[in-house]
């Protein structure tokens, strides 16, 4: 019997390296997310929804998550569509009641970045489902504002929505604990009790 060497590698390094030392560094402190993880989720149990394959990209452009997570989750610029970015990042001097002051090259790299990976480029599934709950007219601001975002929360209570570990409906990694991956399905969810 001839041996694979390659494959004995392979082996003996998965089976003596584990794979929480291989788990990327978490992206913001105290929040749990199992999208953290080593293994890919197609590799446990994504095989079982091949509709929400593939998933958002996770985040990865620097100046995006120093400037954007300190405020809030660097939510995947899949959610919204290039119109959006435009104008979001035309409006920094008032993002939602805030100044938002940024160097031409931030912005560009901003710009670069959001429009490049907008949902109108997306490839993945859920990209899909809100860029066809909108009008070619429609430029959300909000991810919230998405007819397929909304619906997606139509039956979430006032009072839970109110509880201090929620806020707003804004605040997706207060339930969706692999947001930061780019995984928004089911078995992801964990609603707070306070």
């Amino acid at each position: 019997m001839k041996l694979n060497l390659t494959k004995l590698f392979i082996f003996a390094l998965l089976a003596c390296f584990p794979a929480s030392l291989m788990a990327n560094d978490r992206l913001v402190a105290n929040k749990p997310s199992h999208s953290q993880s080593a293994l890919p989720c197609g590799l446990c149990h994504m095989s079982t929804l091949p509709e929400l394959m593939p998933k958002l990209k996770r985040v990865s452009n620097v100046v995006y998550i120093d400037e954007c997570s300190s405020c809030h989750l660097a939510y995947q610029p899949e959610w919204l569509p290039k119109r959006s970015w435009k104008k979001l990042l035309a409006g920094m001097d008032n993002h939602f009641g805030e100044e938002i002051e940024l160097s031409p090259t931030r912005l560009k790299i901003l710009k670069r970045y959001t429009l490049k990976n907008s949902a109108d480029r997306s490839k993945a599934a859920r990209a899909k489902m809100a860029m066809k709950t909108l009008s070619p007219k429609d430029t959300p601001l909000r991810i919230m504002d998405i007819p397929y975002v909304k619906e997606k929360h139509k039956d979430i209570a006032a009072d839970v929505i109110a509880r201090k570990s929620i806020r707003s409906l804004a605040n997706c990694e207060s339930c969706h604990i692999s947001a930061h991956g780019g995984m928004y399905i089911p078995k992801h969810i964990n609603i707070p009790a306070k």
